[in-house]
């Protein structure tokens, strides 16, 4: 396991981090999994790439052993 809440109570944020939560907010107001509309399948499909760049990353071969809490 590897905790990574640090982010929530760092400051400043870097500039990328407040261009991908904005987009985020503006784009992605869905919950990912829980219906079939363009939106919550949108949703779902940016956290299987996260869950797939974090898998590059880390040098990990399953993204779906990846969990956010």
């Amino acid at each position: 396991m590897i905790y990574m809440d640090n982010a929530a109570t760092s400051w400043p944020k870097p500039p990328g981090v407040i261009r991908a939560v904005t987009n985020c907010m503006e784009k992605y107001g869905a919950n990912p999994g829980r219906s079939g509309h363009k939106m919550a399948i949108e949703a779902g499909q940016i956290l299987l790439y996260t869950r797939e760049m974090l898998c590059e990353l880390f040098h990990l071969k399953d993204p779906f052993q990846i969990v956010f809490t």
